[in-house]
């Protein structure tokens, strides 16, 4: 039954945000509608693709999305024309071709907002395209792909580890980096070195001058010894000029944020995560404010440029305005230039402008991004570094070459826009009246022992940086990437630091030492730039998954013959006898963390726990139980999902438990306080007689 009300087209978007946004600028001619996000995909509950036929994926209706098609279905105008208006990207193509594959309706038209603003959508309805079918292959094909790996994969995992556990094409490889940079940081053998500094002095002057160069060559002494034999042969010396060298820098201003840039931005200043990111960024997006926020192009449109050069002149003056526009070279080779990178649509709202019609986190993140547009059409910051270079006066064995530094700000360019950076408000030394062949004296020697450090461990930002440089993702992916190996208790964070979890790591050596390729940083990247090729009609759907998935299957069948669960699960041995036969233990890895189990198992079950022995538990801070409360026998540490806690040694026969109790009592009930952790993840303090007594300790917020 067709609908019978006045409008003449229907227009279909993704979301309800972005939905009502459009039907402000579109008359009664038009009903906007939203499919919620997608509306058919591949099955929950099985494989969902026919290998033996051309890799065809089973899509189906995903579940309580058959009334919204329905619905879309009866809103159909008779006459007039439907317009699918789903994001400019692969997986907007895709739910488009959906929806146009279960309407069966004629007059479909695709038009895409690459900003959600009345002229953009305006012009776009008036040039409307057709739904593009290589993008559509490429998204099933990277659909399907990741299927047949995630579904074959997972089902060996649990074969060969235990229930439960998943890889991914993608993610897997974002693991091994993570896994692979704790592992640089373990083996790390720290090395000594000394920093040698002079205080000297010249009337008025003062200065702390750094030894760079021996001999000519770059110098770091190495030991105490070093450093003693240098204070030796330098003795009471003077220190003469021997050049002043100023030199002109110019620091130009960075490109307009592409997705990962933006990421890489709010996660170091904001401390926003990837996945935190993209949602604010999707709602400024659908609110109309900011350009699409999935894109890999720094280009801006020339409109855009128009404004930017406006705010400049009017806010700053036409000395931070550049006689022309700036122009930014894309870095990946497939960005599109008709997509710009992520700007506000409307210039004239700056962070003060906002804050009425966004919330903190949106403004925020808003600010971040006008800042950036703006400033990438500055003038260049230039700054003048000074170096001094000094050598002892007194003839040595060895020449050794001293520095001092300093540098000034000749012109703070597009830096206006943000203010005094931390490093240009540090006092610097005054040295700008020291000239060639002056010579100051010695007042004493300053050294420092230091030591070489391990590489960082990496944090969203620094890990979305390391998968673009290496090709692997594309800017709609790395957030699921990184949010899914947390997801999955492969990876926790410590801070703001990414680190691998005990199954994160035998997951990780499992994949590399039975699957190659698949966590191979130049395969994974190999297969994004075909998918690429898909959607650029060079690749074929059929020859390229034949090409992925048969080698996989063979990796699968062989080692499905060939490895060993207790291989892949028994980390190492163990000096402790078995509590019930007295066998040498092993150190096995289990679904909540490593423990003692024996070496005779399945035959003897006999078990300890290793994580969770009483010497790791800090007893100043947390109260040790002793005895069961329900039997009396003697109380155990154990390690579970959520956490340790005390447990009866008696079990299965006794399951009394207790959780971690802390030293500090309920001041309401006298009951021991337990650390919880809110439904947002926030831990506090709180009574552990709840629901009795609800008391929750208030933290003072430290100034």
């Amino acid at each position: 039954m067709k609908s019978t009300s006045k409008y003449k087209n229907l227009l279909i978007v993704e979301s309800p945000a972005k939905a009502k946004t459009i039907n402000k600028y579109l008359g009664t001619d038009y009903k906007v509608m939203a499919t919620v996000g997608h509306v058919i995909d591949l099955p929950k509950s099985k494989l969902g693709v026919d290998v033996d036929n051309g890799y065809e994926p089973l899509f189906e209706t995903i579940y309580g999305k058959g009334k919204i098609l329905k619905d879309l279905k009866k809103a159909v105008p008779k006459d007039g024309h439907v317009y699918l208006a789903m994001d400019p990207d692969r997986e907007g193509e895709a739910i488009a071709w959906h929806v146009k594959d279960f309407l069966k309706a004629k007059n479909v038209k695709r038009v895409t907002f690459h900003e959600i603003t009345k002229d953009a959508v305006l012009e776009s309805i008036k040039n409307p395209s057709v739904v593009n079918e290589d993008l559509v292959e490429a998204q099933k094909a990277r659909r399907v792909l990741d299927r047949l790996f995630g579904y074959k994969l997972s089902e060996l995992l649990w074969k060969k580890i235990w229930f439960g556990l998943s890889a991914g094409r993608v993610q897997s490889v974002a693991l091994r980096l993570v896994v692979e940079r704790e592992e640089d940081i373990e083996m790390f053998k720290p090395e000594e070195y000394w920093e040698f500094f002079v205080k000297v002095k010249k009337v008025k002057e003062k200065l702390v001058i750094k030894l760079i160069r021996k001999d000519g060559k770059k110098y770091i002494p190495k030991s105490k010894e070093e450093v003693e034999d240098i204070q030796k042969s330098l003795g009471k010396s003077d220190y003469k000029v021997v050049d002043v060298v100023k030199k002109e820098i110019k620091k130009n201003p960075y490109p307009p944020y592409t997705t990962s840039t933006l990421q890489q931005s709010a996660n170091n200043v904001l401390g926003y995560s990837a996945k935190r990111t993209m949602a604010l960024a999707q709602r400024l997006y659908q609110a109309g404010h900011i350009t699409y926020m999935r894109t890999d192009s720094v280009y801006l449109g020339q409109k855009a440029v128009d404004e930017i050069r406006k705010v400049i002149l009017s806010k700053y003056g036409t000395e931070y305005l550049p006689e022309s526009p700036r122009f930014f070279k894309n870095r990946s080779k497939n960005a599109q230039e008709a997509h710009e990178a992520i700007r506000p649509t409307d210039f004239s709202l700056d962070l003060n402008g906002i804050k009425g019609k966004l919330g903190n986190d949106e403004s925020r993140l808003y600010s971040l991004i006008w800042k950036r547009a703006v400033s990438s059409q500055m003038k260049e910051k230039r700054v003048e570094n000074l170096s001094i270079y000094f050598e002892p006066v007194d003839r040595l064995k060895n020449l050794y070459t001293f520095s001092v530094g300093a540098q000034k700000i000749l012109f703070d360019g597009f830096r206006a826009l943000y203010g005094n950076s931390k490093e240009e408000s540090e006092i610097l030394q005054e040295i700008s009246n020291v000239k060639k062949d002056d010579t100051f004296e010695k007042e004493e020697f300053v050294t420092e022992q230091k030591f070489t450090q391990p590489p960082a461990r990496y944090t969203e930002a620094s890990l979305v940086k390391k998968l673009e440089s290496l090709g692997i993702g594309r800017p709609s992916t790395y957030a699921t990437i990184i949010s899914t190996i947390q997801a999955r208790e492969y990876v926790t964070k410590d801070g703001k630091f990414l680190l691998p979890t005990d199954i994160g790591r035998v997951v990780t050596h499992f994949l590399k030492k039975n699957f190659g390729d698949l966590v191979d940083y130049k395969y994974t990247a190999n297969v994004e730039d075909k998918l690429d090729d898909i959607a650029m009609g060079k690749v074929e759907y059929i020859p390229f998954l034949d090409g992925q998935y048969k080698p996989l299957i063979k990796d699968i069948e062989k080692a499905r013959e060939g490895v060993n669960k207790d291989d892949v699960v028994i980390l190492g041995d163990s000096d402790e006898k078995c509590p019930e036969c007295e066998s040498s233990m092993v150190i096995r890895l289990g679904r909540y963390g490593k423990f003692l189990s024996c070496s005779r198992f399945p035959e003897c079950k006999g078990m300890n726990d290793l994580d969770g022995k009483d010497d790791n538990l800090d007893f100043e801070k947390y109260l040790k139980v002793e005895e069961c409360p329900k039997c009396g026998s003697k109380m155990l540490l154990k390690n579970s999902k959520y956490g340790k806690f005390w447990a009866c040694e008696k079990y299965p026969e006794c399951k009394g438990t207790v959780s971690l109790l802390l030293n500090e009592n309920c001041p309401e009930c006298g009951k021991p306080l337990v650390e919880r952790r809110s439904k947002w993840g926030k831990m506090f303090k709180g009574c552990s007689g709840y629901p009795e007594c609800k008391y929750i300790k208030k933290e003072v917020k430290k100034e």
